[in-house]
């Protein structure tokens, strides 16, 4: 399961003490009584992460959908090679207003095209895993709608990944 919730960035602290697994699970901790829980995909991570990579590509190929489901922070209060024992994505209200607009522009996108079959392409030559039409849809619906709400109301998104 993929959580994708909605919380004010304010809500976390702009330092931590500890080590990385501590401050991990106090992340944890505030997400779990602050955040609004606002989506659940239900998928594998063989066919998370083409779809996310293949809704990436579309939305501005900036890899930011990737990087930050995976492994961001608030106030950057972990470094990006953190030795957590899960993942932690996070997307400030920022982030979330300027990849919505591109997401908008972009929803409709045809991925049978020749352009999309091209993208898609280049994702499973990079990858073990091929791109399922359904994943990409289902996560692509999932994202836009979170992203559209978050930025409707200014709120930054956590992206809990349960293995």
């Amino acid at each position: 399961l993929i959580h994708l919730s909605l919380i004010d960035e304010d809500r976390y602290p702009t330092s931590l003490d500890g080590d990385d697994e501590s401050k991990y699970q106090q992340l944890l901790d505030i997400t779990q009584k602050e955040a609004i829980h606002w989506q659940s995909i239900e998928i594998n991570l063989r066919g998370f992460e083409p779809a996310l990579q293949l809704w990436d590509a579309i939305a501005g190929n900036s890899r930011l959908l990737l990087i930050a489901s995976f492994n961001f922070y608030p106030h950057k209060l972990l470094p990006p090679d953190a030795d957590i024992s899960g993942s932690f994505g996070f997307f400030p209200a920022d982030m979330v207003k300027d990849l919505y607009a591109i997401m908008e522009e972009e929803y409709n996108f045809d991925i049978s095209n020749l352009e999309g079959q091209q993208i898609i392409a280049e994702i499973e030559k990079d990858g073990d895993d091929e791109v399922n039409p359904e994943a990409y849809e289902l996560v692509r619906d999932k994202y836009f709608v979170t992203f559209r709400d978050a930025a409707e109301q200014g709120k930054s998104i956590v992206v809990l990944i349960e293995q």
